[in-house]
């Protein structure tokens, strides 16, 4: 029977007798009781054929058996949220540790996010007049010039505009080329139908990311570092690769790569009403969560506000975001403990782990890495990859070197001697 490309090899069709090449079902159906489908099995015990009640029939044509989920199921099922299959006091003791972990990787890159601040003020976008602000802020004279030098800003802007040239052409950025030796037509011709349907889905079908990727590299030469996330977007419904701030991808200063690194933390303020979408979907546990509490907003997000004129304080309790913790890191949860040979382990496997920050609740804990390919709970599981980082140099923490470091002195400098 001819197939369908994309359809699963286990169909359902109407049918009074076994399809040709299978075995006769008279010594080998099964009714398991009274009313219920039949069952036809293999020579190895699997279900190769069941006979429903209204009379249509479900045949293997590929020796698989009819009951397996497909790939697309066992995904599903694979990284669902495992959320409800751990009792609130686990829950309770995961959202403690991590986010005193969390706490304690802000602390460690305090000085960080400091210089990173006073390197947004040397950008020196914000429009200040001499008149209106004293004598405050490197002016010792009242009404003597706040120039900035664009000596960092041009070099910032130099750097996107070469950067963007290069990754984000008007054709699309994807190029895909075929090195093995002896290539056939059909291996061209596959590259080439390949490289044009992914630059139609970044340019036609993912919108946003040519103009992301664009604000990425503003900031990948300013501060050196930049990340992007490569996931499935729920609400979206496809696949998404989006810009995360360095300020918002909070990892321990001690780590040399993000494989490394005991806590990889992704900070996410987002919209009561998104948060409410997710939680009709599954995606996340659908509890009450308190109100969200002030924003606590680090020295790097204040200096962008104030570089921009916009105030990021909400009064209204009603229009602040809540702050959430997508925190990837390593757990021993009980009920889900890793199994070698049969005997649990002890060693603590990768997991993505959701916690509201304002009500300290876990909306979510799903595993990060993929599912045994052989006998169950004989493999170590590694993590996944879900983050990208981009370095400008590299540096000597996990944070990289930007034209921030390599100019922010001499661009201090320049810039009392045009004040003066």
């Amino acid at each position: 029977m001819p197939m369908t490309p994309g359809l699963s090899p286990n169909i359902r069709m109407q049918q009074e007798e076994p399809p040709e090449g299978l075995a006769s079902a008279e010594d080998v159906m099964v009714e398991i009781e009274e009313g219920a489908p039949k069952h036809q099995t293999d020579d190895k015990g699997n279900i190769v054929r069941i006979e429903h009640e209204d009379g249509s029939v479900s045949i293997s044509l590929d020796g698989r058996p009819v009951d397996e989920a497909s790939d697309a199921e066992r995904a599903a099922n694979w990284f669902g949220n495992l959320v409800e299959d751990i009792d609130q006091g686990s829950l309770n003791m995961i959202a403690d540790d991590l986010l005193r972990g969390v706490q304690d990787d802000l602390d460690s890159r305090q000085d960080w996010i400091e210089d990173r601040a006073q390197g947004i003020k040397l950008l020196g976008l914000k429009i200040e007049l001499p008149q209106l602000q004293g004598a405050a802020d490197g002016a010792p004279v009242d009404g003597m010039s706040r120039v900035r030098h664009p000596l960092l800003l041009e070099a910032v802007l130099r750097f996107q505009a070469n950067s963007r040239s290069e990754m984000l052409p008007t054709d699309g950025p994807v190029k895909v080329r075929v090195d093995s030796v002896g290539t056939t037509m059909q291996q061209d011709f596959l590259a080439e139908a390949l490289e044009k349907d992914l630059n139609a889905y970044l340019t036609a079908v993912a919108k946003e990311y040519y103009p992301d990727t664009d604000r990425m590299l503003f900031m990948l030469g300013f501060g050196g570092t930049a990340f992007k996330k490569v996931y499935f977007c729920p609400l979206r419904g496809r696949p998404v690769s989006e810009t995360v701030d360095a300020d918002d991808l909070i990892v321990n200063n001690a780590a040399t790569t993000l494989e490394d690194a005991k806590r990889v933390t992704h900070r996410v303020f987002m919209r009561s009403s998104t948060v409410k979408r997710l939680q009709i979907l599954g995606v996340y546990r659908d509890i009450d969560l308190s109100t969200p509490r002030m924003e606590q907003h680090d020295a790097v997000q204040r200096e962008k506000a104030d570089q921009q004129g916009v105030s990021i304080e909400a009064r209204n309790p009603d229009d602040r975001d809540r702050e959430i913790y997508e925190v990837y890191c390593e757990l021993d949860v009980p009920g889900l403990e890793h199994k070698y040979k049969g005997k649990i382990t002890g060693l603590e496997i990768p997991y993505r782990v959701t916690i509201d920050v304002s009500s300290r609740e876990v909306l979510s804990i799903v595993r990060n890495y993929d599912e045994p390919t052989g006998d169950e709970g004989n493999e170590l599981p590694e993590a996944r990859n879900n983050f990208v980082k981009y370095t400008f140099v590299p540096g000597m923490g996990f944070y990289d070197i930007g034209l921030l470091h390599i100019l922010g002195n001499t661009t201090n400098a320049v810039t009392a001697a045009w004040r003066e």
